[in-house]
């Protein structure tokens, strides 16, 4: 009995190494999990499941920056700007992990947060009334100057600053940091 198991085995071990082969191929090719995803750090434990990095901005005039994701951590410098951008770069429960545009990072509670689209212009630039080089000016931006981000285009953002008077245009979007996920 052994003896015809072993000869039907022997006489279909072509067809077990193709299905074999087939099979292999199948998972190397079409299965769910990539190398990447088992060998990447998460950057979220317990966090809020949203997209990482992204941006945010801050509730309050005044906010400290933490060391670590408790207030038990000492606090490692302060913002004193309401509407501040920032970039959560990790998530621990209730606290973010930001960074500045200047590439400082700490800690900041969640309800000192807003999904308030804000940003900071990164160079002198000019204000366009449309989202054309060729368009009117209607301002002179400064560097760090914050303002509303309403939306963007492709090479574009249409924002809002509020200086003496408001003024509303179009700046391109690498004069902006906070305007994309970096």
């Amino acid at each position: 009995m052994i003896n015809i198991n072993f000869f039907i085995f022997l006489k279909n071990y072509k067809l077990l190494l193709f299905t074999a082969f087939i099979f292999t191929t199948y998972i190397l090719f079409y299965s769910q999990t990539t190398i990447s995803q088992i060998i990447e750090p998460k950057n979220s434990i317990n966090g809020s499941g949203l997209t990482i990095p992204r941006m945010v901005s801050l509730k309050n005039e005044l906010t400290f920056v933490r060391t670590g994701p408790g207030k038990e951590f000492p606090i490692k410098f302060e913002i004193n700007q309401k509407g501040y951008p920032l970039k959560i770069i990790a998530e621990f429960n209730n606290w973010r992990k930001v960074n500045t545009k200047n590439n400082l990072s700490g800690w900041i509670h969640t309800q000192l947060l807003s999904s308030f689209k804000t940003g900071l212009i990164i160079k002198e630039t000019v204000l366009k009334k449309r989202p054309l080089n060729s368009s009117k000016n209607l301002a002179r931006l400064l560097p760090d100057l914050l303002i509303k981000v309403k939306g963007c285009k492709l090479k574009w953002c249409n924002i809002e600053v509020f200086q003496n008077k408001k003024f509303v245009g179009w700046v391109t979007k690498k004069n902006i940091w906070g305007s994309v996920n970096k």
